[in-house]
């Protein structure tokens, strides 16, 4: 699929670039991204999903139609994610080194950077009423080449475990890549007693920590979504750009996407949400 997109980007371009009036160039910018879904929300606890900040850069090339209008095409470099907080009420599954499963429940704080990284293909149709000012719509396609997070994680008011115990660590996640258990421990491991036995916790966890077998990858391969928005030129060639990118597609795969506040008989429960990428993008661009 991954050499199909290339295939498709390569076939745009080279279209494009037999056209008589054609010209390329190239723009660098932010994202303010978030990612738009359901959230888990109850008596004690609370998700929350907010703004995150991520840059782009490429190459840009225009086919000419009339004065007025024509077509614009768009080869970027994407940052998108969002920031993640969990807080409240939830579980946490052990692994002992005899490969026990030990779960007790407790209260989580956790905060996590999500970082989404894509190939992305706009093409878009323009209309230019002034000199100076440019309106422009239509849709981006979207390869997903890195997906990564960082953060951490706090459990207390543990169940089983003595009064006052706490246990912290870091969160490592490379979503594309990491497997099932993925952690790193100190040596000797830190442990925290529950129930009367101490059980190894992670200094670094991995994005499927908690999973004892493969649900798959969070994140899809694919995005789709549409665009909107007005450049300013500055000069004939120089302009800033601002514009919005509402995703059309779920960006995350139901069965690697889990609830944190509970479980079911010890097992995953599954969340069937709708999520999708939203970012406003403000960009400076030179074309030839």
């Amino acid at each position: 699929m991954t050499r199909l997109f290339i295939f498709c980007v390569m076939l745009v371009f080279s279209s494009a670039a037999v056209a008589q009036d054609f010209n390329f160039g190239f723009k660098t910018g932010l994202n303010f991204s978030n990612i738009k879904g359901d959230l888990e929300k109850g008596d004690g606890y609370k998700e929350s999903l907010d703004q995150n900040i991520g840059f782009q850069f490429g190459a840009t090339f225009a086919w000419h139609i009339t004065d007025i209008m024509g077509l614009r095409g768009e080869f970027m470099y994407s940052q998108k994610g969002t920031k993640r907080s969990f807080d409240g009420a939830s579980y946490y599954k052990f692994f002992t080194p005899t490969n026990e499963i030990v779960i007790t429940n407790g209260v989580r704080k956790e905060d996590l950077n999500v970082s989404n990284s894509y190939l992305e293909l706009p093409i878009l149709g323009y209309f230019k009423p002034h000199s100076r000012i440019e309106f422009y719509g239509g849709m981006s396609f979207g390869l997903l080449v890195n997906s990564s997070a960082f953060g951490n994680l706090k459990f207390s008011e543990i169940n089983g475990a003595p009064a006052n115990t706490t246990f912290d660590h870091e969160l490592d996640f490379k979503y594309l890549s990491d497997k099932p258990r993925e952690a790193t421990y100190a040596n000797p491991a830190e442990t925290v007693n529950i129930n009367g036995d101490n059980v190894p916790y992670p200094q670094t966890a991995g994005a499927y920590f908690d999973f004892v077998e493969s649900q798959g990858k969070l994140y899809k391969a694919f995005d789709l979504g549409v665009v909107g928005g007005v450049s300013i030129y500055l000069s004939k060639s120089l302009y800033l750009s601002g514009r919005i990118n509402y995703g059309l597609l779920d960006v995350t795969k139901t069965k690697a996407d889990v609830s944190l506040s509970s479980l079911d008989n010890g097992n995953f429960i599954s969340r069937n949400d709708d999520d999708r990428n939203f970012s406003t993008q403000i960009s400076i661009g030179f074309s030839f």
